[in-house]
C-alpha cells in the first residue's frame, strides 16, 4: 500500500504488484510433507487520529426534542389543572395556557433574547421594534415572520427587510432603505419623496439635500415622469429651479433665469422636446425671463414676464403659486 498526501487529506491505493511468495524453507513441515500457509498480509488502513472522521453528534437534536416535549407536557398539565378550576372561562384558559407556554419556551432556550438591527440610517429603531411587536412576542414560536416583514416594510423609509433567526435566542433584522429623489413642498412643509412618489418624511432642518424641488397637490405622484423628461435635455436640466403641479393636471417648470415653461396636460415629454429642439425658444427661456407656452401642439408662444415675478421665483422657489 502507498500513502498519497494532498493537503491534509489522505487516501490509499494498492500497488500493482503480486503478493509476496511464502518462504518454503522456513514453512516446510516434514511430518505432513507440505508447506505451512503463509499468513495473509496486513492491509489495515492506518489513518492518523487527527484526520479520522467522527460521527456527527446528535446532542443538539436530542436537546431540541426534549425542550419541545417539556413545553408540550407543561401546557397539557396546565390545561388539565385550569379546566378543573371553577369559574374558568375558555378565554381565561387560553390566556393561561399561552402565558405558560411562552414562559416555558423562554426557559427552554426558544425565547427572543436579543434583536440586532442593521442597514438603517433614517429609519427609527423604535418603529422597527414596534413592527416586530416585541411587547407581545417573546418566543420564535409566537413570531409571525411574514406579518412582521409586512409591518416593517410599511415604514416609510424601508424598501425591503429580511429576518434571520439564530439559535438560541438572537433575531437579526436587515433593512434596505429607499433613496430620496426629490423634495416635495406641500403647504408650509417640505417632504422627501423617492422615485415612486412615496413620502419618506419631513426634510430635516439640518439636512443638506441637493435634490429637485416640486410643489403642488399631487406633485409627488407625478414627479418621476417630469424629472425623467427633464434629464433628457441637459441644457434645460442645468437651468431647472423647481416645478409646480397646476390643478393636479399639468406642470409649470421654472428655470433659474426666471423663465416659466407652461406644459400641457399629459404632454410633459412633448412640450420639453419642443423647447429643446427649437434654438430660439431655448435661448429665450435660458437667457431672460419669459413665459414659454407649449400647451397647444404646434403653436408655441413666447411672452415677457415681469422682473418682480421672475425675481421672486428665483429667490423663493417654494414660496407658493406663481401668478
Amino acid at each position: 500500500m502507498r500513502q498519497v498526501e494532498t493537503g491534509s487529506r489522505f487516501w490509499w491505493r494498492a500497488l500493482d504488484v503480486q503478493s509476496p511468495a511464502p518462504d518454503r524453507t522456513r514453512d516446510y513441515q516434514p511430518e505432513r510433507r507440505s508447506f505451512k500457509a503463509a499468513p495473509a498480509p496486513d492491509y489495515t488502513l492506518q489513518i492518523p487520529r487527527g484526520d479520522r472522521r467522527t460521527r456527527a453528534r446528535k446532542s443538539s437534536s436530542r436537546r431540541a426534542f426534549l425542550m419541545i416535549s417539556a413545553i408540550l407536557a407543561s401546557v397539557i398539565s396546565a390545561a388539565v389543572m385550569a379546566s378543573s378550576m371553577p369559574g374558568m372561562t375558555i378565554s381565561g384558559l387560553s390566556r393561561q395556557i399561552s402565558d405558560l407556554a411562552s414562559r416555558t419556551a423562554v426557559a427552554a432556550g426558544f425565547g427572543i433574547d436579543q434583536v440586532s438591527l442593521t442597514g438603517q440610517r433614517y429609519t427609527l429603531d423604535a418603529d422597527v421594534f414596534d413592527a416586530l411587536d416585541l411587547h407581545n412576542v417573546k418566543t420564535f414560536a409566537a413570531l409571525d415572520t411574514q406579518a412582521a416583514l409586512k409591518r416593517i416594510e410599511r415604514i416609510s423609509w424601508v424598501e425591503t427587510a429580511q429576518l434571520t433567526r439564530t439559535f438560541p435566542g438572537q433575531l437579526q433584522v436587515e433593512i434596505r432603505e429607499r433613496l430620496p429623489a426629490a423634495i416635495w413642498q406641500r403647504g408650509d412643509k417640505n417632504y422627501l419623496i423617492d422615485a415612486t412618489g412615496r413620502t419618506l418624511g419631513v426634510v430635516p432642518s439640518n439636512g443638506n439635500w441637493v435634490l429637485p424641488v416640486v410643489s403642488g397637490e399631487g406633485a409627488n405622484a407625478d414627479a418621476a415622469l417630469l424629472l425623467t423628461a427633464m434629464s433628457r435635455h441637459q441644457n434645460l436640466n442645468d437651468q431647472f429651479a423647481f416645478a409646480e403641479r397646476i390643478a393636479e393636471r399639468r406642470w409649470r417648470v421654472v428655470l433659474h433665469s426666471g423663465s416659466r415653461i407652461e406644459l400641457g396636460s399629459e404632454r410633459e415629454v412633448e412640450g420639453l422636446d419642443t423647447v429643446a429642439a427649437n434654438p430660439e425658444l431655448a435661448n429665450a427661456a435660458m437667457n431672460k425671463a419669459v413665459i414659454v407656452d407649449v400647451r397647444t401642439p404646434g403653436r408655441p408662444t413666447v411672452r415677457p414676464i415681469s422682473a418682480k415675478v421672475a425675481t421672486r421665483a428665483i429667490a423663493d422657489p417654494l414660496g407658493g403659486q406663481l401668478p
